[in-house]
């Protein structure tokens, strides 16, 4: 059962109208637009938050690890004007709960949840848009529930392990190792540094610099990125990263027949530019947009260009 939370933009704190997991440049936004948030329970009884913005044809859109509706709030202030706008904060993020049973955290329950939002919005196939990770969520969607997708826009993602190749080097296969090590022996350690990350200049600067194209994307934005991620229990990383590396779509992508925009940053640092020319290759038919100056969020470094070509692929649909 769904718990609506707001209707049209309100919610219902007259010092805050913007709602709980509203998005940063709402001034961007006009709240005349019909909107509604509110929550559901996955499968296990996690409760989960949702938003709905606009009206019409259903997009919906999927997020990174640790991340937030934030990396993709330019393209939801321009496609509620015309569309509904639909996300939602996984399992152990952001507004959505912390499951009791933390190896639930996989990528296959976060797909699983995201058929629990379809069946509660009652909403038929949608445009799924996913992000970095949310790239595997929706294959993984895709593959289990293909009668709820009627494209895919892919931004960003791998069809397979991030530690292979992330900032060109297998080195963090190591990182992670040490991480799980020190979780392990001194959690309360670990999660002490977790947290230094809020507020933390530094922290910020590096993100913009690895991350985000630093000469396009505000550090305003990136700063609000690094707050969200340090107030996350630092647990959620660990556990969906393993799943992630475990992740592997590259034997079944060639059987998809589906629309699908791949969109990559050419200066993404994160994710290898080949990794999102292996998936154009891999899926049958799919289109390939290249972003020049574009960052791992070029949707963010240059979101007029992004969302142009989400609209012309969005029209060829119909």
């Amino acid at each position: 059962m769904a718990v609506d939370l707001t209707l049209d933009g309100s919610s219902g704190n007259p010092k805050n109208p913007r709602p709980p997991g509203a998005r940063p440049r709402a001034g961007l936004r006009s709240l005349s637009a019909e909107t509604r948030h509110g929550t559901f329970e996955a499968s296990d009884g996690t409760r989960l938050y949702y938003s709905v913005e606009g009206s019409g044809q259903p997009l919906i859109f999927c997020y990174g690890l640790v991340c937030s509706s934030l990396h993709w709030t330019y393209q939801i202030d321009h496609f509620r004007r015309s569309h509904q706008a639909i996300w939602m904060d996984y399992r152990g993020h952001q507004n959505s709960e912390l499951p009791q049973d933390l190896s639930t955290l996989t990528i296959e329950n976060l797909a699983s949840d995201l058929d629990r939002l379809c069946e509660t919005l009652g909403i038929g196939p949608a445009v799924l848009l996913g992000h970095s990770m949310g790239v595997n969520v929706v294959l993984e969607f895709q593959r289990r529930f293909p009668h709820r997708v009627k494209a895919m826009v892919l931004a960003n993602g791998t069809p397979r392990s991030p530690l292979e190749t992330m900032f060109s080097t297998n080195a963090f296969q190591k990182v992670f190792d040490g991480l799980r090590l020190l979780q392990r022996l001194a959690p309360g350690t670990y999660r002490r540094l977790w947290r230094l990350q809020k507020g933390n200049q530094l922290i910020r600067s590096l993100m913009l610099l690895g991350g985000f194209n630093p000469h396009l994307t505000p550090i305003e934005d990136v700063g609000l990125y690094v707050d969200q991620v340090a107030d996350l229990d630092p647990e959620v990383l660990l556990r969906l990263m393993a799943s992630y590396e475990n992740w592997d779509a590259t034997s079944w992508l060639h059987t998809l027949r589906i629309p699908t925009l791949i969109i990559s940053g050419r200066e993404d640092r994160v994710i290898p530019v080949a990794q999102q020319e292996l998936m154009h290759q891999l899926i049958p038919g799919s289109e390939f947009f290249p972003v020049a100056h574009g960052s791992h969020c070029p949707q963010m470094d240059l979101p007029g260009l992004v969302n142009t070509r989400i609209s012309e692929f969005i029209k060829k649909l119909a």
